[in-house]
């Protein structure tokens, strides 16, 4: 006698397969979501910090003073510009930053919360500027994005459930940013 061999699955085989897809998928969304939340947050924070270097750099390079002026709001609505003369606004159209404008609409769940000293301004002579401090938040993380009066641009954060992984804790002289 001869035994048929069937190849394939059952249904109750692949249900349970289905299932164990679905569990797997519904723990996994949220720490995806959290993730992205979390690269957009350091990816606004590492432009603002390379915008401010930049603007340093040509400071230097080209003698004259550059200014980095930044505009607060939530969800993408903050703007940050580069200029030489004393101020610009970012959120106007068109922009009047003559070297460049960056748009929170890029980050879009990032909020620009706080600015100490609007406008940066890199003196020429030695890229030194006044002291400021952005703070970049979403809806469970914050960052400080700090400048010294040595033209030094640091990023930073808290040292407690909204700090950031990966970044460095501010010192506990500074003001750290809440949500």
């Amino acid at each position: 006698m001869n035994k048929i061999r069937c190849l394939g699955f059952t249904l109750t085989e692949l249900m349970i397969t289905i299932a164990i897809i679905g569990i797997v998928t519904s723990i996994a969304v949220p720490s995806f979501s959290k993730m992205l939340e979390r690269n957009r947050l350091k990816e606004a924070a590492q432009s603002l910090k390379s915008d401010l270097l930049f603007a340093r750099t040509q400071a230097i390079k080209t003698s004259q003073n550059i200014v980095v002026s930044r505009s607060t709001g939530n969800s993408g609505a903050w703007c940050y510009g580069l200029t030489n003369n004393a101020s610009c606004d970012c959120s106007a159209s068109p922009s009047t930053c003559e070297i460049k404008t960056v748009s929170g609409s890029n980050f879009s769940t990032t909020n620009i919360k706080s600015i100490f000293t609007v406008n940066t301004s890199f003196d020429f002579r030695r890229g030194t500027s006044a002291n400021s401090n952005t703070c970049f938040s979403t809806s469970s993380y914050t960052v400080k994005v700090k400048t010294s009066n040595a033209g030094r641009t640091v990023i930073c954060t808290n040292n407690n459930s909204t700090a950031l992984a990966g970044v460095d804790t501010c010192p506990n002289s500074d003001t750290v940013c809440t949500l």
